[in-house]
């Protein structure tokens, strides 16, 4: 049974988690709104934690560069920018990232260290939440070298919390018996799905999804 909720950290009505679950999932899709509304409920070195972890999970920059110029949007909130970078779901890398889950898993845990501080040279990263160091060493292996896609960005209002964000990471689904992950967690076999359908069916669809 889930503890109940500490009243002092639901703001605007959900937990941290759901808008942490927000952020990350508005980025993988693209929604710019979803980003703007998550700032507002979470303080900026949650949201740029997020974001930046997101960079490896899901954007794919194209080497330092591009890196930099990804980190320089995440600082300046520019959304729009952000969420028109096509993701490793719509670039082809996707069935990569997900054949490198358990080496990621294992190797990757112990060489993120040493990946941080060479970016550190490079970037401003000078830290990053060891959580994400899968995503880095992928993404440092595969060393995306394509001219990069742009998407459309989704441009929907926000109007109310979509479902698909109360998954079994937040404390709400948790407390709702959400125990499938859900098709925009954070998951290999999710990442290699909608990396399956963007490839042939282009974000829309999913996006749609999203709000039903």
């Amino acid at each position: 049974m889930a503890r109940p909720l500490d009243k002092n950290k639901v703001k605007n009505g959900y937990s941290e988690s759901v808008w942490k679950s927000l952020a990350v999932k508005s980025l993988r899709i693209g929604w710019i709104e979803g980003l703007m509304e998550a700032t507002r409920s979470l303080c900026p070195s949650i949201i740029k934690t997020l974001l930046i972890g997101g960079l490896f999970e899901d954007v794919f920059p194209i080497g330092i560069t591009d890196l930099n110029d990804c980190l320089n949007e995440i600082d300046h909130l520019d959304f729009k920018k952000l969420c028109a970078r096509d993701t490793h779901h719509g670039r082809g890398y996707t069935d990569q990232f997900c054949d490198l889950e358990q080496e990621a898993c294992t190797t990757g845990k112990k060489e993120g260290v040493e990946i941080v501080k060479e970016l550190s040279s490079k970037t401003p990263i000078k830290w990053m939440n060891p959580r994400i160091f899968n995503c880095l060493y992928t993404w440092y292996k595969i060393n995306p070298d394509d001219p990069g896609m742009k998407r459309e960005p989704l441009k929907n209002p926000f109007v109310s919390m979509p479902n698909c964000m109360i998954d079994s990471h937040t404390f709400e689904g948790k407390a709702k018996g959400v125990n499938t992950p859900l098709l925009l967690s954070g998951h290999y076999a999710n990442h290699r799905l909608i990396g399956q359908r963007v490839m042939k069916e282009g974000w829309d669809n999913l996006r749609e999804e999203m709000f039903n």
